[in-house]
């Protein structure tokens, strides 16, 4: 078993490339500059990936992480309730330091529901992955049970169902049949992984890079033929868009499990890569707190303030990247408090961040993020 000490980091490395591909999707999509009303050149281009590809591709490499190593536990509904309570006093840690911060900068927009949100942050849904993320885990034993009993050859019928289902009928503009920034995803992927894992399928580096680059390439494409084309309410755009690049999309679960794949190969250790991707759940967290949200893309990086000529895109990248640091320079005050907190519960202190230092080692509250 792999340790928290020597555990290999060609994962690690991947979900710093995660966390940094979904905070510039937050970075365009959360602030006020409007994207759809610029004219269409390359830089645009550049700009429509960030709004929507590169986050799906981030939220799917964190969630094929994730049950890559769920795949092969046997979770009890106990086990997976603890993995909750664990995930939760993160939450709170984030809110009420968000909380904190709000009575300083703007007191007034403290009201009930911010009370509720410090208290209930799974089932108001406040972080949309991590509310799917504990509701999938409560579905986990049952899922994964019955995924094993049923053998083979339905296994992979079902599979086949699913791409069908949410991949090939998604290509239809506007399609929705269930599937979306829900728990559905989830469980979608982890069939999928399940039976690669399970029953062995082994792909070459060169299908992987295949798969990769047709799966980008569609997406770029289809992006820029779309783009260059359009001539209605260019507000109207990215519902035709979201075929190639909506959440678990073909083209995205391809690019996403190419590099997957690639990363997974790689065998090397670095402390480096292991601590900073230790603080990827918490870059995730805090940039889509609610209160911080709205600080941080309309007042610290607004992206409407920086688009304009080169310069000030390069100061834009300059304010994003302190703050990244930042953030990795506060993880550790992040883990020692959550600490205190499990300590105060009477919890064993072995447990940090909700990573277990044991030889199960590898076990996170959020082996994703």
């Amino acid at each position: 078993m792999k340790t928290e000490k020597n555990r290999e980091s060609g994962l690690e490395l991947l979900r710093i490339i995660a966390i940094i591909l979904i905070v510039s999707h937050h970075l365009v999509v959360h602030c006020p500059f409007d994207l759809w009303a610029e004219p269409f050149c390359l830089k645009r281009l550049f700009f429509q990936f960030l709004y929507r590809a590169s986050g799906k591709i981030g939220i799917a490499l964190f969630l094929l992480i994730t049950v890559w190593f769920l795949a092969d536990k046997e979770i009890s509904l106990r086990q997976a309730a603890k993995k909750i309570w664990s995930l939760w006093s993160i939450l709170f840690f984030w809110n009420l330091s968000s909380l904190v911060l709000q009575f300083i900068i703007d007191p007034t927009s403290v009201i009930a529901s911010t009370w509720l949100d410090l208290l209930f942050p799974l089932t108001r849904n406040e972080w949309w992955y991590v509310s799917s993320y504990s509701v999938f885990m409560l579905l986990l034993p049952f899922v994964r049970t019955s995924l094993q009993k049923m053998g083979k050859r339905p296994h992979l019928q079902l599979c086949i169902l699913m791409i069908v289902l949410w991949g090939l009928l998604r290509f239809v503009p506007g399609a929705n049949l269930g599937m979306g920034l829900n728990f559905v995803g989830f469980c979608y992927v982890f069939t999928l992984l399940a039976y690669y894992k399970w029953y062995s399928l082994r792909l070459s580096r060169f299908a992987l890079n295949v798969a990769g680059l047709l799966g980008l390439f569609a997406i770029v494409i289809w992006n820029a033929v779309l783009s260059a084309v359009w001539v209605g309410d260019a507000d109207n755009l990215p519902i035709y868009l979201e075929p190639v690049q909506d959440e678990w999309s073909i083209p995205i679960l391809a690019v996403s499990f190419a590099l997957f794949g690639l990363f997974r190969g790689m065998h090397f250790h670095s402390k480096i890569v292991n601590h900073i991707a230790s603080a990827s759940f918490g870059v995730y967290l805090i940039t889509e707190q609610p209160f911080i949200l709205k600080q941080l893309w309309f007042n610290w990086v607004n992206l409407s303030v920086f688009s304009l000529t080169n310069t000030r895109f390069c100061c834009l990248c300059c304010r994003y990247s302190l703050f990244f640091v930042l953030r990795l320079c506060w993880s550790s005050c992040e883990r020692v408090c959550i600490g205190l907190l499990w300590i105060g519960c009477g919890r064993s202190s072995s447990i940090e961040y909700g990573r277990k230092k044991s030889g199960d080692g590898y076990w996170n509250a959020f082996a994703v993020l």
